[in-house]
């Protein structure tokens, strides 16, 4: 079975496209303090669902790796899928989640970050999957150092490379509604720059400590 976790925060508008997304899983939606309207309909999409779906509530927005790690914690698939919530399938994606292998984290869209002229591969977070039991060898998400949003994608497959697990970019009919939610969440890009900088400090430290 597949788990797809997803934190939600409001913007209940991109629930439609994304349970199309997500039948056939069992979803686990980590409701990140949304208003009442939104919770009500996260709550009836998750009955509808199926599939032992969860539904969990944070009074306050607890921000991505944090929501990450409760779903990780709860979910019971032997796949785990880290989705954000704007997202629009156009084909069967999931079959395709379905056969990926242990020993690597997997994701449409890859890239390249520079710290001192080194170069580190990372996959992006807004569809990050891969066999639960890796995850959790890893530790899950930083959500120590990255409490904020934005580069814990890049920590986390910093640390999955250094652990020896493979980082594999993969082509998925899935649709990424860029930054959708970012754009209607005040104070969403408030840490990034602090958490490059955390992210670059850490690489650094690993580095001379070799």
């Amino acid at each position: 079975m597949i788990s797809v976790i997803t934190p939600f925060h409001n913007c209940p508008e991109l629930i439609p496209d994304y349970e199309a997304a997500v039948f056939g899983a069992q979803v686990i939606v980590i409701d990140n303090a949304s208003d009442a309207d939104t919770s009500d309909k996260l709550r009836g999409m998750v009955q509808r669902l199926g599939h032992d779906s969860v539904y969990l509530r944070n009074e306050t927005n607890e921000k991505y790796a944090h929501a990450n790690n409760q779903g990780l914690n709860a979910a019971t698939g032997e796949i785990v899928v880290f989705l954000n919530s704007d997202v629009r399938a156009h084909g069967d994606w999931l079959s395709m989640v379905s056969a990926c292998k242990r020993g690597s984290l997997y994701s449409p869209v890859a890239g390249i970050r520079y710290v001192d002229g080194t170069p580190i591969y990372y996959l992006e977070g807004y569809c990050l999957f891969g066999w639960r039991d890796d995850f959790v060898r890893i530790g899950g998400w930083n959500d120590t150092d990255f409490p904020g949003l934005y580069w814990e994608d890049n920590e986390i497959c910093w640390r999955a490379s250094r652990a020896g697990l493979g980082l594999k970019q993969v082509a998925l009919p899935l649709e990424h509604l860029s930054n959708y939610t970012s754009k209607r969440t005040p104070g969403a890009y408030d840490a990034s720059a602090a958490n490059q900088a955390v992210f670059e400090r850490k690489v650094r430290e690993a580095r001379h400590a070799l």
